[in-house]
């Protein structure tokens, strides 16, 4: 069994973190002493991993809390895979938006950059850029 501190360092997260972690109900301690030191099985440190893998693909703690279970708790790994294939897709998707919304806004300030130089030079402002005039 490990402490808190000497799982979270393998795992690369704070003590704070996991009992973050514990709060939410992603992992729990195998025991806690009567003087409140947290142990953690073997085990715990590839839950975590899977957590930070989850987190990293975007995931939210909320969406990993859905899916963890099934792959530590339930053994079910398939539905796991599947659940988790539909929070990616639906995280895919609202990346899409936002770079449509993106590409979006950089034609409109392309287009404002392009009439707004078009105009200085009907107006014979020569040499000046981004605000100010060249040295």
């Amino acid at each position: 069994m490990y402490k808190i501190g000497e799982i979270a360092k393998q795992a690369g997260v704070t003590p704070r973190t996991l009992r973050y972690y514990e709060q939410l109900g992603l992992i729990t301690p195998s025991e806690v002493s009567t003087t409140g030191y947290r142990y953690y099985e073997e085990d715990t440190l590839a839950i975590i991993t899977r957590i930070r893998n989850l987190k990293h693909v975007g995931l939210t703690l909320d969406e990993i809390k859905d899916v963890i279970g099934l792959y530590f708790t339930l053994k079910k790994p398939l539905e796991a895979k599947e659940k988790t294939l539909v929070y990616l897709d639906k995280h895919l998707n609202e990346i899409n938006v936002k770079i449509k919304m993106l590409q979006k806004a950089k034609s409109e300030l392309q287009e404002q950059i392009n009439v707004t130089q078009q105009r200085l030079s009907q107006l014979g402002v020569k040499g000046q850029k981004n605000g100010g005039p060249k040295n």
